[in-house]
This record gives structure tokens, sequence and C-alpha cells, in this order.
């Protein structure tokens, strides 16, 4: 996808509805996102930075794999605000499943977002994500990538 779409705010691009998944947690996500399509940099890392409104308890996010399946080759969310942060990794390569869903109760402000991956090889993900209120209701959320890789 074109870096200039990536810089902009993004809310509620898409709704998470995938097939044996679904949890409240996940309202927002992009989805078809490559991370180090030349697949030649084993340390790639895409980051964002979410902004959650007033009324947030915490932001969640999962990760999911939809590339083909390599031996090694898992793909990584993480989150960070303060000094709390949290990890989660898809466990099984390409198989269509999600990462734990992982939260930072930090209240309102900015989270930041990382995918990561363990080794060469272009890997195609999908992202959830949401800010939430104590009750786990949404509570609306902006995302701006700060890095592609």
């Amino acid at each position: 996808m074109n870096r200039s779409v990536f810089k902009v705010s993004l809310i509620a691009i898409l709704v998470l509805v995938v097939s044996g998944y679904t949890h409240s947690a996940m309202a927002y996500g992009i989805a078809g996102t490559t991370l180090d399509p030349a697949g030649n940099n084993a340390s790639a890392t895409d980051l964002a930075v979410a902004s959650c409104p007033q009324g947030t308890h915490h932001f969640s996010a999962a990760v999911q794999d939809n590339s083909s399946p390599v031996n090694g080759l898992l793909v990584s969310v993480h989150i960070f605000k303060e000094n709390k942060m949290t990890t989660a990794t898809d466990p099984v390569s390409g198989d269509g499943g999600w990462s734990d869903i992982i939260s930072v109760d930090r209240g309102a402000g900015n989270y930041y977002v990382s995918i990561r991956k363990t080794n060469v090889g272009a890997r195609n993900f999908t992202i959830g994500w949401d800010c939430q209120d104590a009750n786990n209701n949404s509570t609306g959320t902006n995302i701006q990538v700060l890095q592609l890789q």
C-alpha cells in the first residue's frame, strides 16, 4: 500500500469479522499490510501511535499473520505507554489464526504499537485494535502510522 495512505490518521478502517474469531476488544484494524516487502530485513518493524480519547481505560491489540507458513517466521504486536509494555505473538506462522489479545491500561492518551517479525521474509498481516473504557466498550481510536519497513 502507498505510504501516504498510512501517514494520515485512521479511524475504523475495518471492523474485524474473521471466521472463527470474535471478540469485542478488536473494533478496528488494518488488513493486508506487508511488513518488509523485500523480505531481507530480519529486524523490520512497523510503528504507529494510537490516540485514545478521554474515558479510555485501556488499549488492546492483536495480530494475524496472513502469509504462507514459514517455519520460525512469526509476527508479534507490542503496545507501550508510559512505564508499561506488553507483547503477543501469532504462535503459528501463516495459519490464519490470531495472537492473544493484549492490553495496556494507562487511560487516555497516546499508545505506541509496533509489529515485528522474527526472521527474514516478507509478512502480510492484519492488526486489530481498540481503545476501551473499564467495561470494554469502544471509546474510538485514531491511528497514525509513523514507520513502515
